[in-house]
């Protein structure tokens, strides 16, 4: 009954202050956009170094050394120490390509099914697809690329994990996946944040170095933040007017048997579509590949049961995700990432809704 309530409590205090990191983060950047931008007569969208200070300040300089000050006030059991070889190391790539491709599937059939009806073109149904694309490649590199991945994974699996995995793996495992999954705050990347998130606790657990974990979180950042929205800049650039006259030159040249004149103009019009397009299907088709490699691998370790969970130190025989679930801890936290969909789908309707018709 003791480790019961230490437990509950445990969750209880991580979830609160995670959410009040959140909530502080949140009110200082809206702060900044919105009162101190006008009055020092910055110009929000055009100043990407604005948006750099107002992403570092709230989240890096000020929320997360006060989230960390409160973390150290509790007592932890850190998992132990075991090396993870170079092997081993590299085949969590495809593992979390997998869960990423099958996670993003159910994502974005999500995300179109709530978006559509309010005129959402695809395209534009994320919040943050648009903020990517526009930002800096710079600005994209060290806070989603660099800073992101090291704050995250020291909230949702060392401070989380450090303070409740005595009392069950899986309970740590599972809700450290979801809280990572719900405080993205959109279905497009809720499921595959929540099934990597539970799978680098898996890693942490298992081996008690948060440094693996920041380091495939740093690829998988690095891979779709910088490198994929920069090769998808210029390929998303291309005038579909362009595209379906290219289509349709190419059908009459090869229905025409080889007019030099469709030809010339077959030529010129690949000239100005290839270089921008290749580049990144070639990209997209890599990482379809590795992502393929990923589930097969999923499958074959899951039938040869290759991950196990061990009985942690004070492990609760039963009630444990009801002490870690049902609580006004993770209430708070909930309500929190219900406002936080709601606003977010509510500015993506408000700023494309209409524009597209299915």
């Amino acid at each position: 009954m003791e480790n019961k309530e230490k437990m509950k409590k445990m969750y209880v205090f991580f979830a609160i202050a995670v959410t009040i990191f959140a909530v502080l983060v949140d009110g200082l950047q809206l702060l900044n956009t919105y009162v101190l931008a006008p009055k020092l007569g910055i110009d929000v969208e055009g100043s990407s170094w604005f948006s750099l200070v107002n992403m570092i300040i709230p989240m890096y300089v000020i929320g997360f050394p006060l989230l960390f000050l409160a973390m150290s006030k509790k007592e932890t059991l850190k998992p132990e120490k075991h090396k993870l070889s170079f092997g081993r190391y590299l085949l969590c790539i495809p593992l979390m390509a997998g869960m990423i491709g099958v996670g993003a599937f159910v994502g974005v059939i999500l995300n179109m099914l709530v978006t559509l009806p309010f005129g959402v073109n695809p395209m534009n149904s994320t919040a943050i697809s648009k903020v990517m694309m526009d930002s800096n490649p710079v600005l994209r590199t060290i806070t989603a690329g660099i800073l992101a991945p090291v704050v995250e994974e020291m909230i949702f699996r060392k401070f989380l994990i450090d303070r409740t995995y005595r009392y069950g793996e899986w309970v740590a495992i599972f809700t450290s996946g979801v809280m990572f999954g719900l405080f993205h705050g959109n279905f497009a990347q809720c499921f595959f944040a929540a099934l990597i998130g539970g799978l680098f606790a898996y890693i942490y657990v298992r081996t008690g170095q948060i440094w693996y974990t920041i380091g495939l979180h740093m690829i998988l950042n690095l891979t779709t933040s910088v490198i994929t929205m920069a090769l998808a800049k210029p390929y998303l650039s291309v005038d579909p007017e362009m595209l379906t006259e290219y289509q349709q030159v190419s059908m009459q040249y090869l229905t025409a048997g080889g007019d030099p004149a469709l030809e010339q103009k077959l030529m010129s019009l690949a000239e100005q579509i290839v270089p921008k397009m290749v580049p990144y299907l070639l990209w997209t088709g890599f990482l379809g590949q590795i992502c393929f490699v990923g589930i097969v691998l999923w499958i074959i370790f899951l039938v040869k049961k290759k991950f196990t969970l061990k009985a942690a130190p004070d492990q609760l025989e039963k009630g444990g995700m009801k002490c870690a679930w049902i609580n006004v801890g993770m209430l708070v936290f909930i309500i929190y990432c219900i406002i936080t969909f709601v606003m977010n789908y509510v500015m993506i309707v408000s700023e494309y809704g209409g524009q597209f018709s299915v």
